[in-house]
């Protein structure tokens, strides 16, 4: 079968499907991956073959746009960035707060930044190939619009706790208690996006949430939304990588990698790098910060801190007794596959839940970034190097981890659904 993913126009999201691409790959079936210009280097160098759509996205190339964006995304209603998505304040869950959060997210950040400047070429890219599965990160609803119009089977890449699906089903779930028609503005820009392309087709709930969801999250940190869902196993994918010299060799003492993210900044925290860094400064630990474009800073590093550029997660973690991160994707799931004690810097979105569900499941502890001390911080640390909960708790996870099916195994499954999901009336590429 012929099977076109669609990836948000950034490389850790995209990183996220790789594995599972490469399995349908080498299983025989013809792969794509479409996404914006920016990206087609990742793609390519991961060995797949790239279908650029859409002109490279004014957020990657005006040097304003992500200061702009985060002023839309935290404006004063606190909504998206500072949603809380842990339902932990019954205030923000009312109707008026859930639509103004999808008013926001779809016109500021579904709309503007991953989906309707690669539509037209993705429609007539999906209407030339003719995919009989289209598989989309997430945030990438194109995908699913591009599966409709041209009658594919559709399915949703989740790579993170599903806190959107969870909000828009309570959204939902209130808004038929209201008496007249509601305000939909996710169903109303995913209407007019595939009536663009099909005239005859409207907005269905499975534009949303696929026609199933394949979930690369262990299972214990899943939400149970009533969707039907594949459960596969999360498999590194760190793009180009190479294997410093100094990693080939024992750590001489407990080994704690600190990982903030492309920027290597860390979001809302009062207070440096280079002071977070001081802070970890004299404990018995190798501190490994990988902090890409900071990983040159004013001043002297702390002896116990190698500052590097980067290096690939799935061949440091292996060698740590616990990582601090900012609660990325690939940093989080690689963690949990190892099973290494994490410790998180929340600091919006949904890098809260996630570290709220770490820290319930044992295997870790969180710190939110905006209240962050240098102490709080180091005391933590030490806690996850001297506790033996943390790595036990840590250890199960993983054993979990490892009971999923790889992507190689998944692949029967989505030819299964695959060929039950198919609207056309023929599918003879599936065989």
């Amino acid at each position: 079968m012929r099977v076109l993913f669609v990836s948000f126009p950034h490389h850790t999201h995209y990183y996220s499907m790789v594995p599972l691409a490469s399995a349908l790959r080498t299983a025989g079936h013809e792969v794509r991956v479409a996404s914006h210009p920016d990206i087609t280097e990742q793609i390519t160098a991961a060995g797949l073959t790239a279908v650029p759509v859409g002109t490279p996205d004014w957020y990657f190339n005006d040097p304003h746009a992500p200061e702009l964006l985060g002023q839309v995304l935290e404006d004063g209603s606190g909504h998206v960035q500072g949603f809380d998505f842990t339902r932990d304040d019954p205030g923000q869950w009312t109707h008026e707060s859930l639509l103004a959060l999808e008013n926001i997210a779809v016109a500021a950040l579904y709309a503007s930044v991953s989906n309707d400047g690669m539509l037209d070429d993705l429609v007539a890219y999906a209407r030339h190939w003719r995919p009989d599965l289209v598989i989309w990160e997430q945030h990438t609803f194109a995908g699913a619009v591009a599966a409709r119009a041209v009658g594919a089977a559709h399915a949703r890449l989740l790579h993170g706790v599903d806190i959107t699906v969870r909000a828009r089903q309570e959204f939902l779930r209130q808004s038929a208690t209201l008496p007249g028609p509601v305000q939909d503005p996710t169903a109303e820009w995913l209407g007019r996006a595939v009536r663009r392309y099909a005239p005859h087709l409207g907005f269905t709930e499975e534009m949303v949430t696929g026609q199933w969801t394949i979930d690369i999250t262990p299972p214990g940190s899943r939400l149970d939304l009533g969707l039907r869902t594949v459960g596969v196993r999360h498999v590194p994918h760190n793009g180009a990588s190479v294997v410093p010299h100094w990693l080939r060799a024992p750590a001489e003492r407990p080994r704690v990698c600190l990982t903030l993210g492309l920027s290597g900044e860390l979001d809302h925290a009062p207070f440096s790098v280079a002071a977070l860094l001081d802070g970890l400064a004299g404990l018995d630990a190798e501190i490994v910060a990988a902090l890409g474009a900071q990983a040159e800073l004013p001043g002297p590093v702390p002896e116990n801190v190698r500052l590097v550029d980067f290096v690939p997660l799935n061949d440091l973690l292996p060698t740590c007794a616990a990582v601090v991160h900012h609660g990325g994707i690939g940093t989080r799931a690689t963690a949990e596959l190892h099973g290494v004690p994490q410790l998180m810097l929340p600091y919006g979105w949904d890098t809260v839940a996630k570290a709220r569900r770490v820290a319930e499941l044992g295997y870790g502890l969180y710190l939110p970034a905006a209240d962050l001390t240098v102490e709080a911080l180091r005391a933590a640390v030490e806690r996850l190097l001297t506790e033996e909960s943390f790595t036990k708790a840590a250890d199960r996870v993983r054993a979990e981890i490892l009971t999923e099916p790889t992507p190689n195994e998944a692949v029967d499954v989505l030819e299964r659904l695959t060929a039950e999901s198919t609207p056309r009336t023929t599918t003879a590429r599936l065989a």
